[in-house]
Order: C-alpha cells, then sequence, then structure tokens
C-alpha cells in the first residue's frame, strides 16, 4: 500500500515539475532528437517590430463552426456584426538564444498613454512548440503548430479561456489573427465573440543566436 502511495505520489509530481518546466521561462531546456524538427522555427522573428494590436467584437454570435475558426483570414474581421472595440501599440523585441530558444520583450502602450511591459519565450521542448509570456498579473501559455512557411498557428484552452490565432511572419512585418473565448460562462458552442488582428513591422535587428 505504501509503495503505491509513493508511486502515485512521484507520477503526479513528475506532471507538475513538467508543467512547470514548460511555463519556466528562465531556464534554458536542454534540447532533444524530437526538437530537431523545429530548429530555428522562430529565428525570422529576431529583431525589434513596432505596431498596433486591433481588438473587436462579434455581437451576432452564430452556431460554432470549427472548420471556419480553424481556416483564418482578413475575410473573418468583415463579417456581418463584428466590430473594432480597441486597439493598442506594441513593441516587441525578439532574441534567440539558440535554435530552439528565444526571448521576448512585450511594450504595450494603450491610448491614454499606460505602459505594460511582460516578458516571455518561444521555445521547443519535448518535441513541442511552446509560446509563454508572463504579464504583470497572467502567465499566458500556448502551444504551436507550423502551417506552411513562415506560419505558426497557437492555440490554448482551459475552463477560463480558449484562443487561437495565427502568426505569420515575413523579412520586414508580421501579423497576427486569431479568436477568443474569455470567462467560464462564455459559450463555446456559438462563434467566438472576441476576435483581434496585429501587423507589425520590424525596426531592425537585435542580434539572434538561431
Amino acid at each position: 500500500m505504501i509503495r503505491s502511495i509513493v508511486f502515485i505520489t512521484c507520477l503526479l509530481l513528475g506532471a507538475c515539475q513538467n508543467r512547470n518546466a514548460i511555463e519556466n521561462i528562465e531556464i534554458i531546456p536542454e534540447f532533444t532528437e524530437a526538437d530537431q524538427a523545429f530548429a530555428n522555427a522562430f529565428s525570422k522573428l529576431d529583431g525589434r517590430w513596432r505596431g498596433k494590436f486591433y481588438i473587436f467584437q462579434d455581437s451576432l454570435l452564430l452556431p460554432r463552426t470549427d472548420l471556419e475558426l480553424r481556416s483564418l483570414n482578413l475575410n473573418s474581421l468583415s463579417k456581418p456584426g463584428v466590430y473594432l472595440t480597441d486597439s493598442l501599440n506594441v513593441l516587441q523585441v525578439y532574441t534567440s538564444i539558440n535554435p530552439y530558444f528565444q526571448r521576448v520583450e512585450i511594450t504595450d502602450i494603450y491610448p491614454d498613454g499606460k505602459k505594460v511591459s511582460s516578458k516571455g519565450v518561444n521555445k521547443v521542448q519535448n518535441g513541442e512548440l511552446w509560446c509563454v509570456v508572463q504579464k504583470p498579473e497572467e502567465l499566458i501559455v500556448h502551444e504551436g503548430s507550423l502551417e506552411g512557411k513562415g506560419t505558426i498557428i497557437w492555440a490554448s484552452s482551459t475552463s477560463e479561456k480558449e484562443e487561437y490565432f495565427y502568426e505569420t511572419v515575413n523579412q520586414d512585418a508580421y501579423e497576427i489573427i486569431g479568436w477568443g473565448y474569455y470567462g467560464s460562462n462564455a459559450d463555446r458552442s456559438l462563434s467566438p465573440p472576441m476576435w483581434f488582428y496585429a501587423r507589425y513591422v520590424r525596426e531592425g535587428d537585435e542580434g539572434g543566436g538561431g
């Protein structure tokens, strides 16, 4: 009986430690053979980027169609009922430490002049892509997958929030488009109430080891 309890405890601790390792933005993980397929997945982002982040609301919520929500483009923001509610200026600086680990510093500048600074990482760990951002009052964790050349799909789902977005990078600019459900009372059988779009332009290189 005691051995069984010890074994279960070890399993639970192992799961917690693995999860904490994903959320940790200070420690650079040791890369494995499973990571090699994603080498330099983030290198196009190295540098300094500035642009605008736009927030939209959908006032005409229809039954959710997952196929449509997984194929995003600007037409998603021009549907009836979707309207702009807010925007903010953003400065982001990305620096690759190695081909599998990239640090990011983010400054959000709100219309009233308020500035909010965050830091995070893009990383390959255990053969998976992760984006982890520590905001002043929230830790954000997204799991990623590659979509063609230059696009990463980031997604997360908890009882309080579900987000899904494309991040597409070229030489001089990159765009983000996606949607989200926020709050435990959000009805996820309907289309997302919130959408967002951003476009950032490269200002200069900050170096990078990727």
